[in-house]
C-alpha cells in the first residue's frame, strides 16, 4: 500500500496525530484532513497545544482529543514529526502500534523509521507540513474548501515565520489558498494571533539576562538557560542579533533544547538538525531533529550547560570547515 491508496480508502478508525505541544502547522494539517475526509478522521494531540494553535482550533471548530489511546484506532497519520520522542508519553504506544501508519512531515529525517517509505511523504525543503497536505490534496484531485484553504494558509504563514523562511513555491501555494479561503490577510492573521502570555515575556527576558555570547569567524552564536518557551526564546535572540541561538533547560533530569539559525548562516549550508542536534545524540542521551533553521533536542541530562556548550562547539565545527581561520571566542 502507498499513500494514495491509503487515502483513497481510509481505514474505519483513523487518527491524525500531531507532535506534543502542537503548533499551528500541526493542528492546521490535522484539521485540513478532518474537513477533507468529512469527519472520517479523528485528531489526537499529545500533552497540549500551544496558544496560537489552540485559538485556531477553537475559531475553526477543529475537534481534538488530548493524549488519545492509540490502540483504539486501526490507522495513524503522523503529522509534523518523525521521531517518537516528540509525542511524549504516547511514544510507547506508537512503538507497539500494529495498525497502518502514514507519515507526513517537513523536518529533516532522523535515524528512527516510524512509517515505511511508501507510506511517507517527507520533504525537508518544504517550509511546512501544511504545504505537503496541499500537495497531497492536489494529487488526490480533491477540491479545497474555504475551511481547508484557510487552515493550510495559516500553517504555511506561521511555519515560514511570516515568509522569512520561504521559497518561490511558498508564495505560489499561499496565493492559491488565500483566493480559495475568501479571507483577507488581516482576517487570516486574526485566527492565529494571541497576546503574548506574561510567562512567555518573562522567559524571553530571562533568556537575554542569562545569555552567553560567542564569536565564530564572522558569526555570533549564543546560548541561554531558560525553563520554558525555549523555541520562542531562541527566536527572540535571533532578532536581537545572533546568527544561531540555543535555549534549553534540564528539569528533573529531562532535557529540552531549541535552536534557531538565521539566513546568513543557512546560506552557508548550515543545518541545525544535521550539523548540531543529530550529532548531539552521540554525546548525550536523547533524540534530535527538525529542519535547517529550527530544530530541537529532547533527552536526559544532569545539567544544561555542558549540552549548550556542545551545541556551540558543533556549530563552530561547521563554520571552521568553511573558514579555517575561524576561531571560537566567548565574550564576557
Amino acid at each position: 500500500m502507498n499513500l494514495n491508496s491509503f487515502f483513497s480508502s481510509l481505514p474505519k478508525k483513523t487518527l491524525a496525530l500531531t507532535h506534543a505541544g502542537a503548533d499551528v502547522d500541526a493542528i492546521a494539517s490535522a484539521g485540513a484532513l478532518y474537513f477533507l475526509f468529512k469527519n472520517k478522521i479523528s485528531i489526537g494531540v499529545p500533552e497540549h497545544l500551544n496558544l496560537n494553535a489552540k485559538q485556531l482550533a477553537e475559531k475553526m471548530q477543529i475537534p481534538f482529543e488530548l493524549n488519545p489511546d492509540l490502540h483504539k484506532f486501526d490507522a495513524l497519520i503522523l503529522l509534523d514529526f518523525n521521531s517518537s520522542s516528540q509525542i511524549g508519553k504516547l511514544a510507547f504506544q506508537l512503538k507497539n502500534f500494529s495498525g497502518k501508519i502514514a507519515l507526513i512531515d517537513h523536518h529533516t529525517s532522523g535515524n528512527e523509521v516510524l512509517a515505511v517509505k511508501s507510506m511517507s511523504l517527507i520533504d525537508s525543503k518544504a517550509v511546512s507540513t501544511t504545504e505537503l497536505i496541499y500537495r497531497l490534496i492536489k494529487s488526490q484531485k480533491k477540491s479545497i474548501s474555504k475551511e481547508i484553504a484557510t487552515l493550510l494558509a495559516a500553517g504555511i504563514y506561521t511555519d515560514s515565520a511570516g515568509f522569512y523562511a520561504s521559497n518561490k513555491n511558498t508564495f505560489t501555494i499561499f496565493s492559491d489558498l488565500m483566493n480559495k479561503s475568501d479571507k483577507s490577510f488581516p482576517e487570516l492573521i486574526s485566527l492565529i494571533s494571541t497576546e503574548t502570555d506574561f510567562s512567555e515575556k518573562i522567559a524571553k527576558l530571562k533568556a537575554a539576562k542569562r545569555l552567553k555570547i560567542f564569536k565564530s569567524g564572522e558569526f555570533l552564536l549564543v546560548s541561554t538557560n531558560v525553563g520554558s518557551f525555549q523555541a520562542n526564546a531562541a527566536a527572540t535572540l535571533l532578532r536581537l542579533g545572533a546568527d544561531a541561538a540555543f535555549a534549553g533547560d534540564v528539569e528533573k533530569g529531562l532535557l529540552l533544547i531549541s535552536g534557531r539559525a538565521n539566513h546568513f548562516l543557512l546560506n552557508q549550508g548550515f543545518d541545525l538538525a544535521k550539523h548540531v542536534f543529530e550529532p548531539l545524540q552521540t554525546h548525550f542521551n536523547g533524540n534530535g531533529g527538525g529542519h535547517a533553521g529550527a530544530a530541537a533536542f529532547n533527552g536526559k541530562a544532569r545539567a544544561i550547560e555542558p549540552v549548550l556548550q556542545k551545541c556551540i562547539e558543533l556549530t563552530h565545527e561547521f563554520i571552521h570547515k568553511k573558514d579555517k581561520k575561524a576561531s571560537l571566542k566567548e565574550y564576557e
